[in-house]
């Protein structure tokens, strides 16, 4: 049964498990530095925000502070800010972004060999999954912050495990109060799961000991503005299948997908699973029947939360799965991951070129300045889009102010557009191939290529 796998299991430990996970997840880390120009749709906003945090209150960031302010409550979505803004006093931003990434990718498979362990005697050939999701869609949409916070609802799930016959509390709630600022849907997957397994084990008094963090969660919900649900059709959710965990390589996701079925299948027939199967479960449900977002006063207030889920749902997988013939499960596991790496480092190569052409024009901007931008509808892909944000990139230089930058429009990013802006026109203009727009008026034109054209006021 499960108890007993839990404390015995069969076979000795599989060391071999996690030194491949730890050199696939070196190779995996390799392109973050290898290439310039890491290909992510939002981390070029996250970058710039961050850089404007960092510097907000230098003297020189006179325009920064005129139309934008601090927003210091603690939301979810400090982590990775907060991190960055504080790496920039040392680091160029290029280099704080790639360790940013780097932590990302590594805390993945880190998080799960521990969650792994907690309900398991060793780390078993499923934990090689975890490669292929630190790799996966979420992670080239720039979603830094519910990576780290996914990576954290592993880990606190697995302490809890560890510790419940024992004190834990303490450490808990710090994990949680990491969890809650990194991302809020990694915050309500925590308490779901730990909730569950309390359930399970009829362990009633957990409920008395998290009920504080359970009202900071309620609150939170309650306090969000109501808006609109989003919701994708059920045949949405079965293609999304076969492009999340392996980037858009539907034969090698096909594999993946087939590896994991055989896994689950495999678990229920050698023995019951442990309880985390329930919460596998719970989040694969939510995948199909939960909203993909919520919008509002013309923005999405909330978006991407099916995909979120997915992830949590693989996160969770190998603390329970059960792969038969180990070696041959990871081997099989290795070969889809080395498909993976290399049809993805090929696409970051000719995408980091790409970004590399577009942003050579961030030396013509001046310190002081103000930035818009025209980016084509057209060019937005229900996927990934590493183009949409590209402004956040030339705006890395001393007190530049990025008119579009989405995050100040939304309330949980440390930095918000103030009601009193100043009404005077952009000292650049980007204009993004595909707009169908001529000369700017008033502007004279001072860069060009393949992908955009940038126009400066004369005199400005």
């Amino acid at each position: 049964m499960w108890r007993a796998a839990v404390l015995g299991g069969r076979g000795g430990p599989r060391p071999s498990t996690e030194i491949l996970c730890a050199f696939l997840t070196l190779i995996a880390v390799l392109p973050v530095w290898l290439f310039r120009w890491f290909p992510t749709q939002d981390g070029p906003s996250h970058l710039y925000n961050a850089y404007v945090l960092s510097h907000y209150y230098d003297a020189a960031s006179t325009l920064v502070r005129m139309y934008l302010d601090v927003n210091l409550r603690p939301f979810p979505n400090w982590t990775t800010y907060a991190l960055m803004a504080l790496l920039m006093r040392v680091f160029p931003p290029l280099v704080v972004q790639q360790i940013v990434i780097s932590a990302c990718i590594i805390s993945v498979p880190a998080a799960v060999i521990y969650l792994q362990k907690s309900f398991r005697p060793s780390a078993e050939p499923s934990a090689l999954i975890s490669i292929l999701l630190a790799l996966s869609y979420v992670l080239f949409m720039g979603f830094f912050n519910f990576i780290i916070g996914s990576a954290l609802f592993a880990v606190a799930l697995g302490y809890w495990w560890r510790r419940r016959n024992a004190h834990y509390l303490y450490g808990l709630y710090g994990l949680l109060i990491a969890i809650y600022l990194s991302h809020d849907l990694a915050f309500a997957a925590t308490l779901l799961a730990i909730g569950v397994l309390a359930a399970v084990e009829r362990r009633w008094r957990v409920f008395a000991e998290l009920a504080p963090v359970f009202l900071i969660f309620l609150l939170d919900a309650l306090t969000r503005p109501h808006s609109q649900q989003l919701f994708r059709s059920f045949r949405w959710h079965l293609r999304h299948l076969l492009s999340f965990l392996a980037s858009g390589q539907i034969v090698l996701a096909i594999a993946a997908i087939a590896i994991v079925v055989v896994g689950i299948v495999f678990s229920f027939i050698r023995s019951r699973p442990n309880p985390v199967a329930i919460v596998s479960a719970i989040f694969f449900l939510a995948y199909f029947v939960a909203p993909w977002g919520y919008s509002g006063e013309g923005w999405v207030q909330a978006g991407w939360l099916n995909e979120r889920l997915l992830f949590l749902t693989v996160l969770t997988l190998p603390a329970w799965i059960v792969l038969p013939r180990p070696a041959i499960a990871m081997t099989l596991l290795a070969a889809v991951i080395a498909g993976n790496f290399a049809l993805t480092f090929v696409e970051i190569a000719k995408s980091s070129a790409y970004i590399g052409e577009v942003t050579r024009c961030a030396t013509l901007i001046r310190p002081h300045s103000t930035i818009h931008t025209y980016f084509p509808k057209s060019y937005v892909r229900p996927d990934v889009t590493p183009t949409l944000h590209l402004t956040g990139y030339l705006g890395l230089k001393e007190d530049i102010v990025d008119l579009d930058n989405y995050e100040a429009y939304l309330p949980d990013f440390p930095l918000a557009y103030r009601n009193d802006v100043p009404s005077r026109p952009p000292d650049y203009v980007v204009v993004w191939r595909g707009t169908n727009m001529g000369p700017v008026t008033g502007y004279r034109l001072i860069f060009e290529n393949e992908a955009i054209r940038l126009y400066h006021v004369p005199g400005s």
